[in-house]
């Protein structure tokens, strides 16, 4: 891939086969710009906005996006084989608006307080870790789907204690021995959710749909918050009637 800057591309409609490496660029703007089969390495976004762009076929490898806003942009294409990876990415604090990361893989990024807004990441492979180590010290992070797709996206075995997830469609997503610690799933879609050795203790599914969620395979429900219209469902998957 030959070589080119970063600030030369943001003013192009189209850049294919490039690459970009250890390139520092805080606060860049990038709006309506189409990458095509680009290479992204040790590159510097935070705080950057990036909007109403598409990156077809990219590499994100060992990229910086903390506090940055990505809005309206689409990292997939109409194949599966145009999705975007992301290797040793920090995403910490960033925004994605009304994104489409739709089959992406994101492997060993960091993700601690990342916002997902009325975003598709159906079949997404999300391999984050949301909390903060300082020092030997835990810091409780999470990150929070808004409206956002997570049909079939994987997120096995993640530690999403806090997380929150409000109305976003979660069937079939793969949350199997993920910690869900005082997790929020309100006004989710749930059906078929796995949950297979998953803790669920103080977490929250109020108002969720659950019709076809099975919560005996998680491995704890302490202190699970559900809301009334639940009640009747929840009780029947365990076994347990009321007598009036």
């Amino acid at each position: 891939m030959d070589a080119m800057s970063l600030e030369e591309a943001a003013g192009l409609q189209s850049v294919s086969g490039k690459s970009f490496r250890d390139e520092v660029l805080d606060d860049l703007a990038i709006f309506e710009t189409t990458f095509f089969r680009c290479e992204f390495v040790n590159c510097i976004f935070d705080g950057g906005r990036i909007g109403l762009s598409t990156f077809h076929d990219c590499q994100f490898i060992g990229c910086s996006f903390r506090d940055a806003k990505l809005q309206s942009c689409r990292f997939s294409g109409e194949e599966e084989t145009q999705r975007c990876t992301w290797s040793r990415c920090d995403l910490s604090n960033a925004v994605l608006l009304k994104c489409d990361v739709s089959h992406n893989v994101f492997a060993d990024c960091l993700g601690f307080m990342l916002r997902l807004e009325d975003c598709d990441a159906g079949e997404a492979q999300l391999k984050l870790d949301v909390q903060r180590q300082i020092n030997h010290r835990h810091i409780m992070g999470g990150f929070s789907c808004v409206r956002t797709k997570l049909q079939d996206a994987d997120l096995n075995g993640l530690n999403l204690e806090s997380s929150t997830f409000e109305f976003c469609d979660l069937r079939g997503a793969n949350l199997i021995g993920c910690n869900l610690s005082s997790a929020s799933f309100a006004g989710s879609n749930l059906n078929g959710t796995r949950l297979t050795r998953a803790v669920l203790t103080g977490a929250s599914i109020a108002h969720a749909q659950i019709d076809e969620l099975d919560l005996t395979e998680a491995l704890t429900t302490d202190d699970l918050t559900i809301s009334r219209d639940q009640q009747e469902k929840v009780l029947a998957q365990f076994r347990i009637r009321v007598l009036n």
